[in-house]
């Protein structure tokens, strides 16, 4: 089979392609949607970043534990989103690429790292709020304890551990779980999976403009890593991330809850209803796109002769036009539902919203 006509190469300095005609149009091509639904669709991604943008704020004038640590990089991430759905978006609308040389390499670099962020911080939270609910447990037991050595009253002469040193221990009890490691971690990952794409991407013309990545020396290591680190890990990981939290929540009923009556067991209880409804809205939002690009990394060759690999989103994908727009759409409208699902479920946030946002109401 012949390959397609690609515009000729003038020069690669530095490992990065120079072409001719670089902001070519597709003229002759109609567009998928009309642009007041374009509009429309914008409008609620953007209103997201906005709510986001105000979340940040919110977090940043707080004293911050794990949890909200957490939240405060997950939201910023979701309000960079919108410049990735643009783009993306308008890429499948138009049938091909209409931006800049240097808009693709920051597109290519911002998708890998945003979207990576996005499913590696729900990783976070869900296993921090695991950590948190057995700390909290523990704690119960030990105060239900009757054990001599480590509970006894004032009138008891059967206490083998002096009062003193019992306060000491109950006052410096463990309350949060650092999340400093994990986070540095994930952003370290992140960011070596980023600039790869950011460093190697460029456009060139096939039937049509397409930003893709360089196949140099580096690609198909690159291939491995966003292919073990998007995927093959993180997934698993949530899933069971998601499994342990349902059966904590079946484990522990609203009658368990009345009988230890103490606010911090709800509050966690809670906090673990948020994150199966974070967890499950990523898998039907997000889910899809980590699964085309599992079939699509796996089904190209990078030993076919071609210079380039299409390792960039679903306007890649070899499906209709309609499929590509609608599972693109869903996805970056998880940014924005997950703004609804902080809001109304985050323990103590609408407070922390009105104490540090929105003061005089």
């Amino acid at each position: 089979m012949e390959e397609p006509n690609e515009t000729a190469v003038a020069d690669f300095p530095n490992g990065e392609f120079v072409f001719e005609n670089i902001t070519e149009q597709y003229e002759n091509s109609d567009y998928f949607l009309p642009n007041w639904i374009l509009a429309v669709y914008f409008a609620f991604v953007l209103i997201g970043s906005a709510v986001d943008l105000i979340y940040v704020l919110a977090l940043l004038r707080c004293k911050k534990d794990g949890t909200f640590a957490i939240i405060l990089q997950l939201v910023l991430a979701d309000a960079l989103a919108p410049f990735l759905a643009v783009v993306e978006i308008l890429t499948i609308n138009n049938k091909t690429w209409i931006f800049s040389q240097n808009t693709c390499q920051l597109y290519n670099g911002s998708e890998v790292l945003i979207n990576s962020l996005q499913l590696w911080l729900v990783i976070c939270a869900n296993f921090h709020v695991i950590s948190l609910w057995n700390l909290r447990q523990n704690e119960q037991a030990r105060k239900r304890n009757n054990n001599p050595l480590t509970s006894c009253r004032d009138e008891s002469n059967e206490c083998l551990v002096s009062r003193r040193e019992i306060n000491i221990d109950y006052r410096r009890r463990k309350e949060d779980v650092s999340v400093a490691i994990p986070c540095v971690l994930v952003w370290f990952f992140c960011l070596s999976l980023s600039i790869p794409n950011l460093t190697f991407s460029s456009v060139i013309k096939t039937n049509n403009l397409s930003c893709v990545l360089v196949n140099n020396s580096y690609g198909y290591f690159i291939r491995i890593l966003i292919l073990v680190f998007r995927v093959i890990v993180p997934l698993p990981l949530l899933v069971f991330s998601l499994v342990c939290i349902v059966i904590k929540l079946t484990k522990s009923s609203l009658n368990d809850i009345k009988n230890i009556l103490t606010k911090d067991i709800s509050e966690m209880r809670l906090l673990l209803v948020f994150c199966v409804s974070l967890t499950v809205l990523y898998l039907c939002t997000s889910f899809q796109r980590s699964l085309f690009h599992v079939l699509h990394i796996s089904f190209e060759d990078f030993y076919d002769g071609k210079e380039y690999l299409k390792v960039t989103p679903l306007y890649h994908i070899p499906s209709n036009i309609s499929n590509k727009m609608s599972l693109t759409m869903l996805h970056y409208s998880c940014n924005t539902l997950r703004v609804v699902l902080i809001f109304c479920l985050l323990p103590k946030f609408k407070d922390l919203l009105r104490k540090k946002v929105f003061v005089c109401l």
